[in-house]
């Protein structure tokens, strides 16, 4: 499989996440040296915090997995 295929769907799964939580389904991942390191979906009704987007979730994870 292309390695940006299988990026896609593991982004989509987590969009999938979302929608079944009722949010709406955006799903984010972080790629380092072909490596996924965080990934996340949209939380914002969840977590009751309108900041709590995907990629910005996924952002946060990343800069902590990267220290």
């Amino acid at each position: 499989m292309n390695i940006d295929k299988y990026f896609m769907i593991e982004t989509i799964k987590e969009a999938k996440k979302a929608y079944k939580k009722g949010e709406i389904p955006i799903g984010a991942i972080i790629v380092s040296e072909e490596k996924i390191i965080s990934k996340a979906y949209n939380q914002v009704e969840e977590l009751k915090n309108p900041t709590a987007h995907a990629e910005i979730i996924a952002l946060t994870l990343a800069c902590n997995y990267m220290k």
